[in-house]
């Protein structure tokens, strides 16, 4: 299965922590998702992505992903989110992959443009603590 992640996923050392595994860095192609920002979440650290007729958020289409991936990716994701196709850029051909949408209006993006490397830079440690400590709570990641 292919899926294009734009925000947290991106981080390999989350995915891994996600999905229970590290993927093999030729799983990441590098795309980009046409007409739209990626802004930061209003009260949060992570993105999500708006409309923007001009704009294209960089991110990856991650290849290889077996299903126990996918239930833990949606794990992950919650239930405020769903799996559905979208076109991204990929070396200037459009190409159908998956995609975890949001589907509840409580993410409200903020005027802030988000960014892989400041994030981490800034972010990543805590978020990381708490996502190990959330994960360690559920059954389905107590075995890997």
């Amino acid at each position: 299965m292919r899926f294009f992640f734009y925000g947290t996923l991106l981080d390999r050392d989350v995915m891994a922590l996600v999905i229970g595994r590290r993927l093999p860095p030729q799983a990441y192609v590098a795309a980009g998702l046409p007409g739209h920002a990626r802004r930061r979440v209003k009260n949060a650290t992570y993105p999500i992505v708006v409309t923007a007729r001009s704009g294209e958020v960089p991110g990856a289409i991650v290849c290889g992903l077996s299903h126990r991936d996918v239930a833990r990716l949606a794990a992950y994701e919650g239930p405020g989110y769903r799996i559905v196709p979208l076109r991204v850029n990929v070396q200037g051909r459009m190409t159908e992959v998956s995609v975890f949408e949001p589907i509840q209006s409580r993410l409200q993006p903020s005027r802030d443009l988000w960014d892989l490397t400041l994030w981490q830079r800034r972010h990543k440690r805590s978020f990381v603590e708490r996502l190990r400590r959330a994960l360690s709570g559920r059954p389905a990641y107590s075995t890997p």
